[in-house]
């Protein structure tokens, strides 16, 4: 059975070292598994098509957990000014930076 893989999109990707390199999403017309390459080949994964859904969002979920790591920790100095049982604080009803001055 021969694949017939079609791109949906690339996007550039900043390496460690400061290069940019070009990844691929592509999907298999026959089956509806997909694949991740870069543009030059020689890094290819292939998943299945719901083993595919479940690892990108767990890896997203893992990025973002990686990244936000420490941000909202009870020794972060200024989320624990925030009160948010005060309406000041995070209120639609704050000043607008888009109004005009006298409007706020």
């Amino acid at each position: 059975m021969s694949n017939k893989w079609k791109k949906i999109k690339s996007w550039n990707v900043g390496t460690p070292e400061g290069n940019i390199e070009k990844y691929s999403l592509y999907e298999d017309e026959e089956t509806g598994d997909f694949r991740i390459q870069n543009d030059f080949g020689n890094i290819t994964i292939d998943m299945e098509r719901m083993s595919a859904r479940e690892f990108i969002r767990k890896a997203s979920e893992g990025i973002d957990d990686a990244i936000n790591d420490g941000i909202y920790d009870d020794d972060d100095d200024w989320i624990g000014t925030i009160d948010l049982s005060n309406s000041q604080d995070c209120s639609s009803n704050s000043i607008n930076p888009l109004a005009n001055p006298g409007e706020q």
